[in-house]
């Protein structure tokens, strides 16, 4: 049962097991890293990935606990900035390539969950209806809020 949601551009819902956004986000994270410019959204995304090693403890709906703090896998993309945003992509798609090249049956889930996503932003740049692809039944409401590097 999914239990960690990331909302995307248009309201939609991409949701997945706590395990399987870590793992996402973490592949996200390691390309993030190289991209030119993303070098501040990266250190802002990076303390979202989970790090069992150094005690951080599963909370049981979606997150962790580290130092205390519940951290959750939950966002909405839209309150990062654009550029933001862009490099989101970018890097998603490039931890798509790796994956494929890699090749290996073990993560047939990660490609899965990786193309569902990148289908997901395609069909937002078509200006399909958002509930044609929604692991939501709702299509949430634009925030006001802003947040991680880039807002002036």
């Amino acid at each position: 049962m999914a239990s960690a949601f990331w909302t995307l551009e248009d309201g939609r819902g991409f949701a997945r097991r706590w395990t399987g956004m870590k793992n996402m986000l973490e592949l996200i994270c390691e390309e993030l890293k190289d991209l030119d410019g993303a070098e501040l959204f990266y250190d802002y995304l990076k303390e979202f990935i989970y790090r069992e090693d150094e005690g951080d403890i599963y909370n049981g709906f979606g997150g962790f606990i580290r130092n205390g703090e519940n951290i959750m896998f939950n966002f909405d993309l839209r309150t990062f900035t654009p550029e933001n945003r862009k490099f989101f992509w970018e890097a998603a798609q490039k931890a798509l390539a790796k994956v494929k090249v890699q090749n290996e049956e073990k993560n047939w889930w990660i490609d899965y969950a990786l193309t569902t996503l990148l289908d997901m932003h395609k069909r937002i740049n078509k200006g399909e209806d958002p509930m044609a692809l929604n692991h939501m039944t709702i299509v949430k409401p634009k925030p006001n809020e802003k947040v991680g590097p880039g807002w002036k």
